[in-house]
Parts: C-alpha cells; structure tokens; sequence
C-alpha cells in the first residue's frame, strides 16, 4: 500500500465518520422533536446496529474488490451514530 492509498483510506473513513455524525443528527431531531429521549434512543441504537452490519458488509465487499477509500467510508460509517446513542441512552439510565 503507497502513501496515495493511505491518504485515500484515510480520507474515506474521516468522510464516513461525518456522515455518519449528520445521519445521527437528523434521526435525533427527528426523535427529539416527535417523542422524549427514553423512547427515540432504543430506536436509533437498534437503527445504528442495522447501519453498522449493513456497513460491515457493505465495506467488506469493497475491501474485497480493492477499494479502499470507499471500504474505508463504510467501516466509519456507523461509529459515531452507535457511540453518541450509547452516550445518551447512559445519560438517561444512569
């Protein structure tokens, strides 16, 4: 792997980190302006669990055709959105 791949795998997976930060967002101005917190938060972390296996083999399949800037963008994809989830719902139980 040259440098060019690496700024490239680098540069998808801070893209696929952003954009999962702003689906997060969304879905929870969504949840928060329909419903409280204790109910919108299970349903974005399952929603977020869903994302991540689909990313998962999403990013797998281009990691297999030698993609790497695109693998990179799945694999971020869902880490944020399953963090920040699981940051609020331990606000909420704890």
């Amino acid at each position: 792997m040259n440098s060019t791949d690496t700024q490239g795998t680098v540069v998808g997976a801070i893209g696929g980190v952003a954009t999962g930060y702003v689906l997060w967002l969304v879905a929870y101005s969504i949840g928060d302006a329909t419903t409280t917190v204790g109910q919108w938060s299970p349903i974005v972390l399952i929603l977020s669990g869903v994302l991540t296996v689909c990313a998962g083999v999403w990013g797998w399949s281009l990691r297999r055709r030698g993609k790497r800037l695109w693998a990179s963008f799945a694999f971020g994809l869902p880490v944020l959105p399953v963090l920040l989830t699981l940051a609020v719902l331990a606000d909420i139980l704890f």
